[in-house]
């Protein structure tokens, strides 16, 4: 099966990163209000989905718009762009949950291929709907998924709540219904199995480690304690030591399989936890 390349060549030591708090998503085992659904929009949207925050790559300022606003009056958290430099920006600074990308923007015909490979080789788990009004042809379909597109669709030709209820379903999924495992660099991760292979040995992690290697796999910027905490991943009320305490355990147990793996792996800075790809 294919595997999702990750390249990062920065490394920086293990810190205690000063913690920014953001707008929080629901924490898992409270009740839920789901705000009504606008007229016409009747799409799949579960409460776990509600407050995603959804990045729009979009250079029509009236479809980007429309976007914008079903997107927020569906219970999401849209910001958006309307090129590929400022959405490349917009996902170094921020944390977004998933794209929605015209592909073909004005800088030129091949900018939002581009822009999606980016994306892939940048943030692997990120899921990325296409959508575009010129570039229908089978071929450039195929370039798309080939490229790691989650889903395609050109405009005008399905219903929006088609394109809204692959966008929930994307956001459930959280990057598992990928095929193939994550690659950073030569160290592979499988999170079905819950493997880390590196050199040809593996190792098994908790259902918790697996989780946050994951998330962090899969956000689009380093995510803070307070990030792991709201997704789920702690209980709310855990302390921000307990999230560092249990990054430390996972590190350790990558050491397992070769000295300062866990060190050189999974790491933290001001900015919060990311990881880090493993080169020769």
């Amino acid at each position: 099966m294919p595997s999702i390349i990750v390249k990062n060549h920065v490394f920086q030591p293990l810190e205690i990163p000063r913690i920014t708090v953001g707008a929080r998503a629901p924490s898992r085992g409270r009740e839920v209000r789901l705000p009504p659904l606008p007229p016409g929009l009747e799409v799949y949207r579960p409460a776990d989905v509600l407050g995603s925050a959804v990045l729009v790559v979009e250079d029509e300022a009236a479809m980007q718009q429309q976007l914008r606003i079903d997107l927020h009056d569906l219970g999401y958290r849209p910001s958006a762009a309307s090129s590929a430099p400022e959405a490349r920006a917009l996902l170094e600074r921020e944390r977004v949950a998933a794209v929605l990308l015209d592909l073909v923007l004005d800088e030129g015909e091949d900018s939002g291929f581009e822009l999606l490979q980016w994306i892939r080789h940048h943030h692997p788990g990120l899921p990325v709907i296409v959508l575009s009004a010129a570039q229908v042809n089978s071929a450039s379909i195929r370039k798309a998924y080939e490229l790691g597109a989650s889903s395609y669709f050109v405009k005008g030709n399905v219903p929006m709540a088609h394109i809204y209820s692959d966008l929930a379903a994307r956001l459930v999924e959280r990057g598992t219904g990928r095929p193939g495992s994550y690659r950073f660099g030569r160290l592979e991760f499988d999170p079905t199995r819950r493997t880390v292979t590196i050199g040809g040995d593996s190792v098994h992690l908790t259902q918790q480690q697996a989780a946050l290697v994951l998330f962090l796999a899969q956000g689009s910027k380093p995510a803070t304690a307070r990030d792991l905490i709201d997704a789920g991943l702690f209980r709310s009320n855990a302390a921000h030591s307990t999230v560092h305490s249990a990054l430390l355990t996972l590190r350790r147990r990558l050491d397992t399989l070769e000295p300062g793996l866990g060190a050189s792996f999974v790491q933290a800075t001001a900015r919060g936890y990311n990881l880090v790809g493993i080169v020769d």
